[in-house]
């Protein structure tokens, strides 16, 4: 991995002033967002799995009137 110099440096004193290490901040930083994605990957595909089970309502949404939808049962 190649990285600038300067963003070394800041990282070398940003993990200083938090008593760790620079490989310890990158490790914590790709698993956190490694682990944000496939949460993001699960969610999605969990909402594609519902989609794909529809249709919920057995009439056009369009042919609704907007007085049926705010109709108090």
């Amino acid at each position: 991995m190649s990285l600038p110099d300067d963003l070394i440096r800041k990282a070398k004193m940003h993990a200083a002033q938090r008593t760790s290490s620079v490989n310890a901040l990158v490790r914590k930083l790709l698993e956190g967002t490694l682990s944000d994605e496939r949460r993001t990957r699960a969610a999605a595909d969990e909402l594609l799995a519902i989609a794909a089970r529809g249709p919920y309502f057995d009439r056009d949404p369009r042919s609704v009137r907007r007085e049926e939808i705010y109709e108090r049962r």
